[in-house]
């Protein structure tokens, strides 16, 4: 019954393509919006969808789990 911040501003660029995090079930009409967008207003890249209700359960996204890691 938590409610998670299921965002599709936590993509992530690549050189090529664009990772879009996608949440399934009732926001399945969402995603496939998110992904028509995103390939419109970036042509030359290749969307590429990544399933992502499980990473904001565990309380990131693509973007997050990009980030550097500092040292000890």
């Amino acid at each position: 019954g938590e409610r998670l911040a299921a965002s599709f501003v936590n993509f992530y660029f690549t050189n090529k393509s664009i990772l879009l995090p996608q949440f399934s079930g009732e926001n399945a009409e969402s995603d496939a919006l998110a992904v028509r967008l995103m390939q419109e207003w970036c042509p030359e890249r290749k969307v590429v969808p990544i399933p992502a209700r499980e990473l904001i359960v565990g309380g990131g996204n693509i973007h997050c789990l990009t980030q550097q890691i500092p040292e000890v």
